[in-house]
């Protein structure tokens, strides 16, 4: 007998009251039945929570990132000892520290290397450049000026150059930087005298800043961008041009697209690396857009607008781009010909999803930007070597923004141009990993004298 047809006859042979238990039992199993169905599915449809949030939610408090110090099994790291020793200090015994014995001679002994800063002192330097009379050129004629004099500065070399470093470059504003030369060194300076001697020294190493601009724009590729600043409390701009080796500040009242073309100049042939600011879709040269703005800005939308409809498109987005990093660094492991084909499948897939019909507000939005930069989401697969993001910009212009949010920025124009080029020197020699204290010395006092 078929089991359907023996479970029709088993309900047909039961009481009323059996065949209402095994009414109540079906309810029950079909609700237990239906709140598995809704779990299982919005656990489907809902992003899944990091390892690192369900921890914290569990404990009710945070866990560590990550476990402190070097992995087990690495070698320590300690201090490297001093390739020299500036004094030698002996201490010696005579007599037993508990029973007062007579000690004598030594039998071994322990050592200890310590570094310490030596207390500095204001040095006063009196130049004496002589006059002598030219029986040849009848005239008069001076001695030239000493190797480290500042004409006519009463503030010698080093003293404005750790103000420029100590302003420019760690953020300290004009009464922390009088205080510091004060308690160091016994060095009394006024916080306009601190001003007015960095806007005269900018003045002076205006043209290494033009330099550099040079040298930019001839590289191969460039980074851009911009942030909010204030003039005397009026809105302006600063901007960022940098690549692996230079860098280069300007403020302008500004942030349209002028300002991009004239820092730029018309000699730049290379790729322009930007995010999608609206100021650089009028430049007409080869760009590579921020991957990295693009992920960042798809997080936030998901994040905002739930799973319903926007997962979907996320996760195909997410895997075209993580394939375009992955054939990006498989580049040296395939032949030309393979890569390049794989290169234009990925193109298509773009393509495609740039051109599909969606119904959520931010696809509709973002789709239409994908498909206005089609040619500058993977710029990075066709020059190698290109970054496919612009953290070198971000990473540039994040030491002014904590800058920004801790002082009231810049009171003058002047102040603002000493800003930009003082900031632009002591940034490129970070790049590049040099001092900048003699390498700011010699081009000052090249320059000024």
């Amino acid at each position: 007998m078929e089991p359907e047809r023996s479970h029709r006859v088993v309900l047909l042979t039961s009481s009323r009251e059996e065949l209402f238990d095994e009414i109540l039992r079906l309810q029950k199993q079909n609700e237990i039945l239906r709140q598995e169905v809704e779990r299982l599915r919005g656990k489907l449809e809902t992003p899944s929570k990091s390892k690192k949030e369900s921890e914290k939610k569990s404990s009710g408090r945070s866990k560590p990132p990550h476990q402190w110090g070097r992995k087990a099994g690495h070698p320590g790291c300690t201090r490297p000892k001093p390739d020299h020793i500036d004094r030698e200090v002996e201490q010696t015994l005579q007599t037993c520290p508990d029973c007062r014995q007579t000690l004598g001679a030594a039998c071994d002994e322990m050592e200890h290397i310590q570094e310490d800063i030596v207390p500095s002192r204001v040095l006063v330097t009196r130049y004496r450049r002589k006059i002598y009379w030219c029986k040849n050129c009848r005239h008069k004629v001076d001695a030239p000026y000493a190797p480290d004099e500042v004409p006519n500065g009463y503030l010698g070399p080093m003293t404005l150059i750790t103000m420029a470093i100590l302003k420019y470059h760690h953020g300290l504003p004009g009464n922390k930087i009088r205080e510091l030369l004060a308690g160091m060194s016994g060095l009394k300076v006024t916080e306009g005298a601190i001003a007015q001697a960095l806007q005269r020294m900018a003045h002076w190493l205006n043209v290494e800043a033009d330099e550099i601009l040079k040298a930019l724009r001839q590289a191969p590729h460039l980074h851009m961008d911009e942030t909010g600043w204030k003039v005397n409390g009026v809105n302006d701009w600063l901007w960022t041009a940098v690549n692996e080796r230079l860098a280069y500040y300007r403020i302008d009242r500004s942030r349209g697209s002028k300002v991009a073309k004239d820092i730029l100049g018309e000699s730049f042939e290379g790729i322009l690396i930007t995010d999608f600011f609206l100021a650089y879709n009028k430049l007409s040269l080869r760009q590579q857009k921020c991957l990295v703005h693009l992920l960042r800005e798809l997080r936030e939308c998901r994040a905002r607008d739930g799973p319903q409809d926007y997962v979907g498109p996320y996760r195909k987005l997410r895997r075209i781009i993580s394939d375009a990093f992955r054939l990006n660094e498989e580049r040296a492991s395939m032949t030309r010909l393979v890569f390049r084909r794989r290169v234009e499948r990925l193109k298509k897939r773009l393509l495609d999803f740039s051109c599909a019909v969606y119904t959520n507000k931010d696809w509709k939005r973002l789709s239409g930007r994908l498909l206005k930069h089609q040619k500058q989401i993977l710029a990075f697969l066709d020059v190698p070597g290109l970054p496919a993001d612009n953290n070198a910009a971000e990473r540039a212009i994040r030491p002014q923004v904590i800058i920004r949010n801790r002082s009231f920025q810049n009171r003058t124009q002047k102040g603002a141009q000493a800003q930009s080029v003082l900031t632009s020197l002591l940034h490129t020699f970070k790049l590049r990993g040099e001092n900048p204290l003699p390498a700011l010395q010699r081009a000052y006092l090249y320059h000024r004298q």
